[in-house]
């Protein structure tokens, strides 16, 4: 009886061992996987890298699905990749697939689901989008990045010899740094902007790397990156017009300035005998002032005795009197003036000999030889 309650036994676990083998092989393998239900829907591709049987097919980070088969289409149109949908998923029969590759080369398609009402049935086909090798990407980021770098060399230098120029600027005083100054901010405040930019850029392409799912902005950043560079040379291009305009003015304000070296000496000395003057000037002043302050002084009765004032004012009032007796006299000088002006010939022997009535519009009589048909005394 022991022998054969064994053999049961051993029978039984042979049983079951090949029970769960034929699950296991369900399950797992290729004749578990076609007897699974749901949605079996093809994708046309351009490229199938990345993609093999069992590649996920996912829907909004989630898995939906998986790869099947992998076919090439004729003439070379591309790939046929044939998927299963598990049941219970679907989406509009317009959505686009989208191959999503990892650093490492392993891939997995993303459904993009699209806007109309049909759900996708058993057997359609819908379009898909492969991406570049990240490997391929990463070579081409890393040859621009070392143009870029180079390019971050060269502005060095020239930041150098700008530097070096706005420190000569710095030195020297004149009427043209000021404006010079001002262009060469504009220029630092675009290549900051640009610097900026290039920041950006360097940040979107490190979080690419470290994110997979940022591949797609990868390209949309090396294609700004040209831009970049483009802008990065006019910035150079304008730094060098400014380097240019600040040798000109460093070279104008030598000129300028070479004069008042070589007469520094002379102008040394009148500053100091100007400053010595105003120095007697301010004894001078310091003397009339303790003068103005003595009680018996006599400008200190001009401002405080009330009987200059009034002297003062008599006097003004005279001289007003006096002023306009005046102006007779200074209207008759601008008649005599004026005849005089009209005729001189009153100024000569003539005049003197022969007197006039004095009316500014009498008639005078010319000379013999003045007169029209007269004839010249020799």
């Amino acid at each position: 009886m022991d022998e054969r309650r064994q053999e049961f036994r051993v029978g039984l676990m042979v049983v079951a061992a090949m029970v769960a083998i034929v699950i296991m092989v369900f399950q797992f393998g290729a004749i578990g996987r076609s007897w699974k239900s749901g949605t079996r829907i093809g994708i046309i591709l351009p490229t199938a890298a990345g993609i093999v049987p069992d590649t996920a097919l996912k829907m909004s980070g989630l898995r939906i699905g998986h790869v099947e088969k992998v076919t090439l289409l004729p003439e070379g149109r591309g790939v046929l990749v044939q998927t299963l949908v598990n049941a219970g998923y679907t989406f509009p029969d317009d959505s686009v697939a989208q191959v999503q590759r990892s650093l490492l080369g392993d891939g997995s398609i993303e459904i993009s689901p699209g806007h109309s009402a049909t759900p996708i049935q058993n057997g359609s086909r819908i379009v898909g989008n492969s991406v570049g090798d990240p490997g391929e990407s990463i070579s081409r980021l890393e040859d621009r990045l070392s143009a870029t770098l180079h390019s971050f060399e060269t502005t060095g230098r020239e930041w150098g010899r700008l530097a070096h120029n706005l420190n000569r600027i710095l030195e020297s005083s004149g009427p043209g740094g000021v404006s010079t100054l001002e262009q060469s901010a504009v220029a630092l405040e675009q290549f900051t902007r640009t610097m900026k930019t290039a920041e950006d850029t360097l940040a979107a392409a490190g979080g690419l790397l470290n994110d997979p799912r940022y591949q797609q902005q990868l390209q949309r950043t090396l294609v700004a990156l040209p831009e970049l560079l483009n802008e990065t040379q006019s910035t150079l291009r304008a730094v060098n017009g400014v380097v240019q305009q600040v040798d000109t003015t460093v070279a104008n304000l030598n000129t300028a300035t070479r004069p008042l070296a070589a007469q520094s000496e002379s102008l040394v000395t009148q500053l100091n005998q100007s400053m010595a003057n105003i120095q007697t000037m301010t004894r001078e002043l310091a003397v009339i002032t303790q003068l103005m302050n003595q009680n018996d002084g006599t400008l200190k009765k001009l401002i405080t005795d009330p009987a200059m004032y009034r002297n003062l004012n008599s006097t003004a009032s005279s001289l007003a009197a006096l002023l306009q007796n005046l102006q007779p006299v200074v209207a008759d000088l601008q008649v005599f003036s004026d005849k005089v002006a009209r005729h001189p010939e009153l100024l000569g022997i003539r005049g003197a000999m022969r007197g006039s009535s004095g009316i500014k519009d009498s008639q005078v009589q010319p000379a013999a030889f003045e007169q029209p048909g007269g004839t010249r005394r020799e």
